[in-house]
């Protein structure tokens, strides 16, 4: 295996569990090194474990990504020890389903903090440095109810939209200077055994499988510049089945 120094390098935000756990490890099979960012240590010990176990390099930053000093001081570690970042994946999310009269504001700064700050303050930390090198890919994951509005994620949906346009700005400002900037929309529930604990009765084809998002990713990664996305919408094709209407019981 080739040593820190000579491997790719990808920060992973909300590496610690989920979708973010599968990203960190399928970086890892394809040959980058890949610094863990997340709040908890013990979960980022578990995903470093893993990817370890299958031969790849990983760095455990334990990181508030609400909190610019911690983000800035994550990605000079990871340089300092892995190398310089190559493809920076903003994962990392809070999400509250809440009426829209009950929501504090604590709780509405909470998921600006997280799904909009953290995105801002880690593509600032790396940014700059990948525009310098001529070449590096931010990819933003957003979540399902960021488009649609539906009732209860009025908090949800306005730090999303928020991540959607400073995505869109980073574009158009970087990407002339080599950094591919793109939104990876995740329009449905990802397939998880939380997910199907939850939702007992529902068919799995409903769900988003985790590797499909994955494999979306490294494409985005290895898109080349004349032809780069920035937009893509990931669904399950049984979101987009006819909805029959129900049958009238007979009089």
């Amino acid at each position: 295996m080739p040593t820190m120094a000579q491997n790719k390098v990808a920060m992973v935000t909300g590496a610690g569990r989920g979708i973010g756990r599968e990203i960190a490890r399928r970086m890892a099979h394809e040959g980058f090194a890949v610094g863990l960012i997340a709040r908890t240590k013990s979960q980022l010990e578990e995903t470093a474990d893993l990817i370890r176990k299958e031969g790849g390099a990983a760095l455990v930053a334990p990181t508030d990504v609400s909190q610019r000093e911690q983000v800035f001081a994550a990605a000079r570690s990871i340089e300092r020890e892995l190398g310089p970042i190559r493809v920076l994946i903003n994962n990392a999310g809070a999400f509250l389903r809440k009426p829209f009269a009950q929501i504090t504001e604590e709780e509405f700064d909470f998921q600006l903090k997280v799904n909009a700050y953290g995105p801002f303050f880690c593509s600032q930390a790396v940014v700059e440095k990948m525009a310098e090198r001529g070449g590096g890919v931010i990819i933003f994951v957003l979540g399902s109810e960021s488009r649609g509005g539906p009732p209860m994620y009025s908090a949800y949906n306005a730090s999303k939209s928020a991540q959607r346009e400073l995505a869109h700005s980073l574009a158009y400002e970087y990407m002339h200077r080599g950094v591919h900037a793109a939104t990876l929309d995740v329009d449905g529930a990802v397939d998880s055994p939380r997910v199907r604990e939850a939702a007992p009765d529902t068919d799995p084809a409903h769900f988003v499988s985790p590797h499909s998002i994955c494999d979306e990713i490294v494409h985005l990664i290895n898109q080349p510049p004349n032809a780069w996305s920035f937009a893509i919408d990931l669904r399950s094709s049984m979101q987009w089945r006819p909805r029959a209407a129900a049958k009238k019981a007979p009089k």
